[in-house]
């Protein structure tokens, strides 16, 4: 046998040969999920090769045929007998094969190639014409879904006298066939005539995305559905052209749904997916707005100038998508929770101004007409660009005005304003500090600005919403001072790195884990003093630069092409490093923060234009400038910050016309055991530690579209045996993390939401099915608490454990009250506050509120931590709940997670003066 790949059912001739191979072997156990498929492909095989020898035999054409069809009755008659069903009806003598029913002197186009095997069309010349088997499947089907980068009249004119036979009404508007299509105005190479002749079509609806900028779809599918259960779908490289058609070098693969059903129905599911996304929009061809909409979309993928990420792409009410709405929601519940200054931060071109819009109509539709408004910006375009997008969310086009250079608003009810115009004018001064009902900022990461931090200790509005991309400045300043921070000192609604890469918001990643060589491992992280321990082991390092610019120089075509940013530890390192690039014909440029403001300026119109390759620099640049044509990173600063990791990654990964993907090299030594390499691709993929060592080990094929994560050898075994180490995380290191946060920290800062995500824990590290368990214990092993713990102390912290999962904020009001010392008297606290005692002591009879306060009450540390626990948990939690209709008093809510405990005290099962075990069933 040969070394490879295979997939093959093992025989005992088949073990005796791999036994012979002397190569290792790799094999799985079969599987009930799995069996049949494999079974089967086993029996066809077989069958295939006994009945072809069967044609070798002698005697007629006819005779073979007939002893090939005795030996299949006989086949079936026996698999029925075995399986105990009953017997079927043996096939006829002579055989025949069905292929079409039809109506009499109806014309019937058979296709060439059959309805149950698959098929490759090449355009070759031993290969059916494509265009000639679409017409036959078209002419006899119920139902067709058509999924196109671009359609245009060169293809459209070639079916649409079939489509229009297949779709003609009868007396009760029937047709034989329906249609949805769904295409893309992507690089404006859809033809508007062509859409709107095929939306003309009755019964035929067709959807279209007019966001060219994010939406990439490649994909070309002709999906075939029929009564007859004799489905098919053609998948491949072929557009609704003319050219693609009619003869292109194009392949596209056949599969059918009586032969590849599988693949037939991954297919149909994956094109239902598209039609429910609201990223493709339905398109009326009697509609005005659409059509002006569609033309509009079209010039812009063709070259008309881009009005940015306001320009509305959509044909009717804008609606969040999903993501959006998520942010949205944490909007929502952070008000819920009496937090009205909210920090709104995702990457630019998410749609940040919608969202705001968005926002703001809920308000309106919550408190009734439209309230005050005040929307801050720094440039008049942004202003104008703003405003509509807010007139085209609420569907009014007087909404609002601006105030900017010279133009004076008629009203300043809902305004946008430059800052500069509002302090020159005094406005707060005139109208009163109140005078708006919610102020947003945009791009508030200049709120540290003089007349910006002026303003905003002006302005008392009931809301305030911060815009931003890029919370962190360089000069060190914080905007989040401004805000009402989450209860683990988060800004109020973000959206994750992976979200946006999923979205195509953002260029996709290709990542490489590049070896260095270098030996991290006595760095001590997160220390004072990290900084100059980088500084003193990678300046002047010329084996590390030597290596950065070899894998450079093999990761791209030629370096010359590139515009890199180079990210390292201090200046002295930076000055090292552009210096060594020059030295090796590299176009290098530092930037820190001694570099004149003249020459910053400056540099990044010569990195755009290539006359440089690499900015090198300390910082992530400087804060303001904006560099999206960066497509190539290096890492040459080792973090293990995700929050450092990230900005430097999001440098590079700002759309850009004809910039594809960014290409990231990262330099990988060796590190100590504890290094938290999980912390990094965590945040960069959204994956859990478990997850990305599989990755790792594996290979990612889970990344977001068109993102590539790849380690070198030596970089790769040093990050498993990290991870592994990470993943292992026992109550000995538990301490050794919360000893090194309180050296970072001090005693007096330590609460638990923030110590489990900076260190990147998960709540079960802390709260453990077995042995020391909880977050009292494990202050007490580290000494921030003295004293051994009483036995009911014990008890309760590992009962603690089992309240992870809520996330209803009513239920953890009660938990954080029962702490505090304040439980209320109402019906529905002391609801909750027995559900909370069942859950933590119930199991062996009545439980009563006043004996859990009281037990409680006599571990104060443990007081404390339920204060802090219900913090930490009301932090993870980002969703409003509404209460489950009809079950109002229980105090349950729609989609909020309860264990069985919980539910049975909610419904009253369970009682301070009744309990019976529960058993499945009863």
């Amino acid at each position: 046998m040969k070394e490879g790949f295979y997939e093959l059912l093992k025989s005992e001739e088949l073990e005796q040969a791999i036994a012979e191979s002397g190569l290792g072997e790799i094999s799985e156990k079969l599987d009930l999920k799995t069996s049949s498929r494999h079974l089967a492909e086993v029996i066809t095989e077989e069958i295939s090769n006994a009945l072809a020898e069967l044609q070798n035999n002698g005697g007629t054409e006819d005779e073979k045929i007939l002893r090939q069809l005795d030996i299949l009755n006989e086949l079936l008659v026996y698999a029925r007998q075995v399986a105990n069903l009953q017997p079927a009806s043996p096939y006829q003598n002579p055989p025949s094969v069905l292929r079409a029913l039809h109506r009499p002197q109806q014309n019937v186009n058979l296709p060439q190639v059959g309805m149950a095997q698959p098929w490759l069309f090449t355009s070759g010349k031993d290969s059916p014409a494509l265009f000639h088997e679409l017409k036959a499947e078209l002419s006899s089907c119920q139902h067709v879904d058509i999924l196109m980068s671009f359609i245009t009249m060169s293809g459209v004119r070639k079916i649409i006298n079939l489509l229009r036979d297949i779709t003609a009404v009868d007396a009760h508007q029937q047709s034989r066939t329906s249609l949805r299509i769904i295409t893309t105005t992507y690089t404006g190479a859809t033809d508007l005539k062509a859409v709107k002749m095929l939306a003309e079509l009755p019964n035929c609806q067709v959807k279209i995305s007019l966001d060219g900028r994010r939406n990439r779809l490649h994909a070309k599918a002709w999906i075939f559905e029929r009564d007859t259960g004799f489905g098919s779908a053609y998948v491949g490289s072929a557009n609704l052209s003319g050219a693609a058609l009619m003869g292109g070098l194009e392949w596209t693969v056949k599969f059918t749904e009586r032969g590849q059903n599988f693949l037939y129905q991954r297919a149909r599911a994956h094109f239902e997916t598209l039609w429910q996304d609201e990223e493709f929009q339905r398109f009326d061809p009697n509609n005005e707005t659409h059509e002006k909409e569609l033309r509009g979309a079209l010039a812009r993928e063709r070259g008309v100038k881009d009005l940015g990420e306001n320009v509305i792409t959509t044909f009717f009410d804008i609606q969040a998508k999903p993501f959006q709405q998520i942010i949205l929601d944490q909007l929502a519940n952070e008000r819920a929770h009496g937090r009205f200054r909210n920090l709104l931060v995702a990457a630019t071109g998410t749609g940040k101004t919608v969202m705001a819009a968005l926002d703001y109509k809920r308000i309106c539709q919550q408190q009734g007409g439209q309230p005050k408004v005040l929307f801050l910006a720094h440039r008049k375009e942004i202003l104008q660009q703003s405003l509509q997008t807010f007139r085209h969310v609420l569907r009014d086009g007087s909404f609002g005005d601006y105030l900017a250079d010279r133009h004076e608003p008629e009203s300043k009810t809902h305004l946008f304003a430059t800052i500069q115009s509002v302090n020159s004018r005094q406005l707060v001064d005139e109208l009163g500090s109140d005078f708006w009902n919610i102020v947003i900022i945009d791009e508030c990461h200049h709120i540290e600005a003089n007349s910006f931090r002026r303003l905003i200790k002006q302005l008392n509005p009931k809301y305030l919403l911060g815009l931003t991309a890029t919370p962190e400045r360089s000069d060190g300043l914080n905007i989040l001072q401004h805000f009402d921070l989450r209860p683990d000192g988060t800004p109020s609604a973000q959206m994750r790195l992976w979200h946006a890469l999923e979205q195509q918001l953002l260029a996709p990643f290709e990542y490489y884990a590049c070896a260095d060589g270098v030996d991290y491992s006595g760095v001590n992280w997160r220390s004072a003093n990290e900084t100059a321990q980088l500084e003193q082991l990678l300046t002047g390092e010329t084996g590390r630069a030597i290596a950065v610019l070899r894998a450079w120089e093999e990761h791209v075509s030629a370096i010359n092409e590139c515009r890199a940013l180079a990210f390292c530890v201090s200046v002295a390192h930076a000055e090292f490093m552009t210096q060594f690039f020059q030295q090796h014909g590299i176009n290098a440029a530092l930037v820190t923060g001694q570099t004149p403001s003249s020459e910053r300026a400056k540099l990044p119109a010569m990195l755009e234009r290539r006359e440089i390759n690499v900015i090198v620099t300390v910082d992530l640049y400087n804060e303001g400038v904006d560099l999206p044509f960066v497509d190539t990173l290096l890492l040459l600063r080792p973090t293990q910050s995700a929050t450092l990791f990230q900005q430097q990654i999001g440098r590079g990964l700002r759309l850009f016309e004809g910039k594809d993907s960014c290409l990231i090299l990262d330099f990988v030594g060796q590190y100590s055991e504890d290094f938290r390499f999980d912390v990094l691709y965590s945040s960069l993929t959204g994956l859990s530690k478990r997850e990305v060592i599989d990755g790792i080990d594996h290979g990612f094929g889970s990344l977001p579209p068109g993102c590539y994560l790849q380690m070198q050898k030596q970089a790769r075994e040093q990050i498993l045996n990290s991870l592994r180490y990470a993943v292992n995380l026992n109550w000995r290191r538990l301490q050794t993390e919360l000893t090194s946060y309180r050296a970072r920290h001090g005693a007096e800062e330590i609460h638990l939401a923030e110590f489990v995500r900076e260190q990147a824990l998960e709540f079960e590290d802390i709260y453990r099915k077995n042995g020391a368990s909880g977050w009292t214990r494990l202050k007490r092993d580290t000494q921030l608490i003295a004293g051994a713990p009483t036995e009911l102390e014990t008890k309760l912290n590992r009962r603690f454990k089992d309240v992870l999962h809520i996330d209803d904020p009513d239920y953890l009001n009660v938990m954080r009250a029962i702490g505090k010392g304040s439980l209320g008297d109402d019906e529905q606290s002391r609801k909750y506050a027995l559900m909370l005692a069942y859950q933590i002591c119930g199991g062996q009879g009545i439980q009563t509120i006043d004996s859990f306060v009281q037990d409680l009450a006599r571990t104060p540390e443990l007081l404390s931590e339920l204060v802090e626990l219900a913090d930490a948990l009301d932090a993870r939690t980002n969703e409003q709940f509404s209460k489950l209709p009809g079950l109002e008093s229980t105090g349950l809510k729609l989609h909020s997670a309860y264990k069985i405990r919980e539910v049975l005290t909610a419904l009253d099962y369970y009682t301070e003066t009744n309990y019976s075990p529960f058993q499945a069933g009863v």
